[in-house]
């Protein structure tokens, strides 16, 4: 018996020997080829990775007569990206190791680790560490190949996977994919940004070199919120699948819808657009933009804020806002009183009788963690949906088993969500990213809700039904 043991060991130590060597033969394969498109790469069109620290600035073209400037900027442990257009500037980049935002009105936060993962694709691809001999040591796997092209597909420590197509015919690079990154190359000097779909931006190399100086360091903060104590109730009406809410721009009487997904500037009717009087600008995603607007909500104020004209607000509603409101406040939702409150986070303490659920920051947005089983959803909490609970993009609805419009056996922290209608989408999510979908408000409304994003907590009490 223990001859015939010691027998079953050895074949099974063999088997894996035998399964490791043909994984490794396979690995340095992939590497050979690797090496081979890369070298011919280099070699027609002079490419080279670039130094340690290093700049480079982009000229941005969107819709005819707009422009604008991405200038980008990295050393050893640091990278930043700032963009320029139509007069509102935002910033993101990498420092000890976390990702940071600061968005048009100024106001800087740390972020999500999706945005650190995009984020460290970025900048290895922008300083092309994938010509390095080692390619930097990112995870290498062969792509798509045909007749026409071949593909790389290399995922840097930390970060995202990053799909290189080349020409086999003169070995161009033709396009660069990763999640929220999608490039199409004219030349090394010109491509299409058609990162965001439904706006692609027109990109030439306008100039690269090394750094006029230090990356300067990032403060958390800028917010110029005044927030009374104690909170105003503001009853809240539910319309057209939205939540309104009496409001104040420039001193003129709104509607406001509250959306968690709008993440940019504060959207306004062009009805209201025309009476503020304002003088706008297009940028280089089409936004028609102007800057200076007093926001009031509840008696919180904000002095000066960005807005963009937008036709295409909910029914009954004159603007649209929902990145000031989370990034300054704790947004208090309570359905039993029918009313809204927003609370200051330097006085906020935490409610009694409430379960706790961590909510992340992917750039001024609430993004809720709905799990079921081993599967997490992220979704932006507090949005109109319409009469869905849950929009999905397909592949997360897939991934969490999510079919025929139910969403069942999913848990928001500790507590277990009923079975929920959802709706299940094939555009304008990003599921690889990290961005599955949006959780409205037939869901939320479920609960008394207090969103204290700036601390990434959220506070629930089921309501009794």
């Amino acid at each position: 018996m223990e001859e015939r043991s010691s027998r079953r060991r050895f074949a099974l130590a063999l088997a894996l020997l035998v399964s490791a060597g043909a994984t490794a033969c396979g690995r340095w394969e992939a590497s050979r080829t690797a090496d081979r498109i890369l070298e011919r790469f280099r070699k027609t069109t002079g490419a080279k990775p670039l130094a340690a620290s290093g700049m480079m600035r982009l000229s941005l073209a969107g819709p005819p007569g707009t422009s604008g400037v991405d200038e980008i900027r990295w050393e050893p442990f640091r990278y930043r990206e700032e963009i320029r257009s139509a007069g509102l500037e935002t910033a993101r980049g990498i420092e000890s190791a976390r990702a940071w935002y600061t968005d048009g009105d100024g106001v800087t936060r740390v972020v999500s680790d999706e945005v650190l993962r995009e984020l460290k694709t970025r900048s290895y691809f922008f300083r092309r560490a994938w010509l390095f001999a080692d390619r930097e040591n990112a995870w290498l796997e062969l792509g798509p190949a045909d007749g026409e092209r071949v593909s790389l597909d290399l995922t840097p420590e930390g970060g995202n996977r990053l799909r290189l197509t080349f020409s086999r015919a003169d070995a161009r690079l033709l396009a660069a994919n990763a999640p929220r990154l999608v490039l199409d190359f004219q030349s090394l000097s010109s491509w299409t940004d058609r990162s965001d779909p439904s706006a692609p931006i027109r990109v030439a190399l306008a100039w690269s070199g090394l750094p006029t100086g230090p990356i300067a360091g990032v403060t958390v903060g800028g917010g110029r919120a005044v927030v009374p104590e104690p909170p105003r109730d503001v009853p809240f009406e539910r319309r057209s699948g939205a939540v309104l809410v009496d409001a104040s721009v420039s001193g003129h009487p709104v509607r406001l819808a509250i959306d968690a997904a709008e993440r940019g500037p504060v959207a306004v009717s062009p009805a209201l657009a025309d009476s503020l009087g304002l003088r706008f600008e297009t940028d280089a995603w089409g936004r028609p933009l102007a800057k200076g607007v007093a926001l009031e909500i509840a008696g919180a104020t904000w002095p000066s804020v960005w807005v963009r004209r937008d036709d295409a607000l909910p029914a009954g509603a004159d603007a649209r806002a929902g990145a000031p409101l989370f990034r300054e406040t704790v947004v208090e939702v309570d359905p039993a009183a029918g009313v809204l409150r927003l609370r200051d986070p330097a006085r906020f303490e935490q409610p009694e009788g409430f379960y706790r659920a961590a909510i992340d920051d992917d750039g001024d947005v609430p993004v809720a963690i709905l799990s079921r089983g081993k599967t997490n959803l992220r979704l932006a909490a507090g949005s109109d949906t319409g009469a869905f609970a849950l929009r999905l993009a397909a592949a997360s609805a897939e991934r969490a088993d999510v079919a025929r419009g139910e969403a069942r056996g999913f848990s928001w922290g500790p507590v277990r969500l009923p079975t929920m209608p959802a709706s299940v989408e094939n555009r304008g999510f990003y599921p690889e990213w990290g961005d599955d979908g949006l959780l409205g408000y037939p869901l939320l409304l479920r609960f008394h809700a207090v969103v204290d994003m700036p601390r990434r907590w959220i506070y629930l009490k089921p309501l009794e039904r």
